[in-house]
C-alpha cells in the first residue's frame, strides 16, 4: 500500500471511492465535495493510499489541525509498515492536530500512529436512517411553532447555540469563545437547513443539518432550553427535520453520544439504527 498527496484532478475518484458509505465520514466527504467545487486542497492537506492501482484510503487534515480518517481497509487487517509512512509524509511542525473525528476504529489507529496517550476522547453511536421508511406523525404541541430559520434570527439562535455547545461540544465550557460561534452560526444559517422551535413566540429549541452529502445528510445541534424540556419538541423538530431531509431525496445520519440514552431512545423511536462506533479525540 501507497500513500501519497491528493491532487485536485484525482477529488472526484476519491469521493466516488467513498460512495455509498459517506455516512461513516459525512464531514469528510462534504469537505471534498466543496473542495472539488472549489478546485483547490489548500491550505489544508490531503492523503490518499494504494494498493493495486485502487484507492484504499484516505486522511484529511485541516489547516486549523482538524484530522479526518477514512481507512476502510482496517475492517479487514491490521495496520502494518506501510501505514507508518504517513507520519513522515505529515506536517505536524508546521500544523498542531487539535481533534481527530471518524470511525472509533480509525480514531483509535491515529491515537496509535501518532501515540496521542493524553487529551479527552468521546465516544458516540453513529446511526442512520433511511429515506424510504416512512415517518411517524408530527406531535401536537400547543403554542410550539416550527420554521426555517434565516440569517436575520442570528441572534434569537446564538443562545440556543452558546446553551448547546456548552452542554454537548466544549470539553471546557468555560472557554467559550462567543465571537468563533456566532460566525460559525452564520456560516451555518447561509449553508445548512437550520430549524426555530418557538413556544409563545420565544426560541427554545433548534435542529439542523451540519454537513450535506450527496446520499445522505448529517444532522447536528438539537438541542432544546432545559426549561423548556420533556414537552416533545424535540421530537416534533426531528420530524420536520427528516421532513425536510428525505424531501430532498436523502437519507440521515448523525452520532449521539453513548450515554445519552434519552437522545437515543427519541432517534430509535424516529427510525434509526446503530450502524458503528464513532469518536472524536480532543488531543
Amino acid at each position: 500500500m501507497i500513500w501519497e498527496s491528493l491532487q485536485v484532478k484525482d477529488l472526484s475518484k476519491a469521493i466516488q471511492f467513498i460512495g455509498e458509505m459517506e455516512w461513516v465520514c459525512e464531514h469528510l466527504f462534504t469537505r471534498l465535495l466543496k473542495k472539488q467545487k472549489q478546485k483547490s486542497i489548500a491550505p489544508d492537506h490531503i492523503w490518499i493510499s494504494y494498493e493495486d492501482g485502487n484507492p484504499k484510503g484516505i486522511l484529511y487534515l485541516s489547516n486549523q489541525g482538524l484530522l479526518l480518517p477514512y481507512l476502510p481497509f482496517l475492517d479487514e487487517k491490521p495496520i502494518d509498515s506501510h501505514f507508518h509512512q504517513l507520519k513522515h509524509m505529515i506536517p505536524l511542525k508546521t500544523i498542531r492536530i487539535y481533534s481527530i473525528v471518524g470511525k472509533r476504529l480509525f480514531v483509535q489507529a491515529m491515537e496509535e500512529l501518532f501515540q496521542f496517550k493524553e487529551g479527552v476522547y468521546v465516544d458516540y453511536h453513529l446511526m442512520t436512517r433511511s429515506k424510504s421508511e416512512p415517518l411517524p406523525p408530527m406531535p401536537i404541541r400547543p403554542c410550539f411553532q416550527i420554521r426555517k430559520a434565516t440569517i436575520d434570527d442570528i441572534e434569537r439562535i446564538l443562545p440556543l447555540q452558546i446553551l448547546y455547545e456548552k452542554e454537548e461540544v466544549l470539553i471546557r465550557p468555560d472557554l467559550m469563545d462567543a465571537e468563533k460561534t456566532r460566525k460559525d452560526l452564520n456560516l451555518a444559517l447561509r449553508e445548512q437547513i437550520i430549524l426555530l422551535g418557538e413556544f409563545e413566540g420565544k426560541a427554545v429549541a433548534k435542529a439542523g443539518t451540519n454537513a450535506r452529502g450527496i446520499l445522505y445528510h448529517q444532522i447536528g445541534g438539537v438541542f432544546t432550553d432545559p426549561n423548556y424540556r420533556g414537552r416533545h419538541f424535540a421530537r416534533a423538530l426531528m420530524i420536520r427535520l427528516l421532513h425536510e431531509i428525505h424531501g430532498e431525496g436523502k437519507n440521515a445520519c448523525l452520532f449521539v453520544k453513548t450515554h445519552n440514552r434519552i437522545a437515543i431512545h427519541l432517534y430509535e423511536e424516529l427510525g434509526f439504527q446503530t450502524r458503528e462506533a464513532f469518536r472524536i479525540h480532543y488531543v
